[in-house]
């Protein structure tokens, strides 16, 4: 809608490819057959806000660990015949990673923490407010302002709420001609620190959490 200054996770369980280990051993005594499986439970990427990190920073304070859900199957055997079978499972849960983040950014959520999907790094420029029809109205019906930002609805959909290192915490509210692809258009309301920001590669955290409210989500 205007120019620019300057120019998932599932938790489904996923199976290990080796260590499904289907083992299968007949005891001593010929009476059973015992069969373990083991299936890798993913870790999810957490983010908080911290305030005491400056605007744009983003800190890893926790690794995550995948955990394990095992299987075990008894097969009770009568002169060579399975009569009975046995399943037993017991799950080691993950442990999430978490990163804090600055809080500053986009205002308009209360949640308090957000799950990644994905990192990227895109080619960002900046753009002021009044750039555009200068009513300071994005492509979603917010109003422009810092923590928003201009993407390509088909890489980043409308509402999707980001953190771009250097600048913040973001909704993704906005479009823009130049803007395809990997790129992104961040709002800073004052001139001379939109002409400042240049044009630069930045790291995106694009979150799975999305913003709705007062959003007509064109693009999605």
């Amino acid at each position: 809608m205007r120019r620019s200054i300057l120019v998932a996770l599932g938790m489904a369980f996923v199976v290990l490819s080796h260590p499904i280990q289907a083992i299968a051993r007949q005891t001593e005594d010929a009476n059973r057959i015992v069969e373990v499986k083991t299936e890798k439970i993913p870790f999810e990427v957490k983010y908080v806000f911290n305030r005491d990190l400056t605007p744009g920073r983003v800190k890893k304070v926790t690794d995550g660990k995948d955990g394990v859900k095992t299987i075990t199957i008894t097969k009770h055997l009568v002169e060579g015949e399975v009569v009975k079978t046995d399943r037993e499972e017991s799950i080691q849960k993950p442990t999430d990673a978490v990163f804090h983040m600055g809080r500053a950014g986009f205002q308009g959520t209360d949640r308090g923490s957000f799950t990644r999907a994905k990192v990227v790094t895109m080619e960002s420029t900046a753009y002021l407010p009044s750039d555009g029809n200068g009513k300071g109205i994005t492509a979603s019906g917010l109003r422009a302002g810092f923590g928003v930002v201009a993407t390509d609805p088909k890489v980043i959909p409308l509402g999707t709420l980001v953190f771009v290192e250097g600048y913040g915490f973001a909704v993704a509210a906005d479009t823009g001609g130049a803007i395809k692809g990997n790129k992104i258009d961040v709002c800073i309301t004052d001139r001379q620190a939109a002409l400042r920001w240049g044009r630069r590669k930045v790291k995106v955290h694009i979150f799975q959490d999305r913003h709705t409210k007062g959003m007509r989500l064109r693009g999605r």
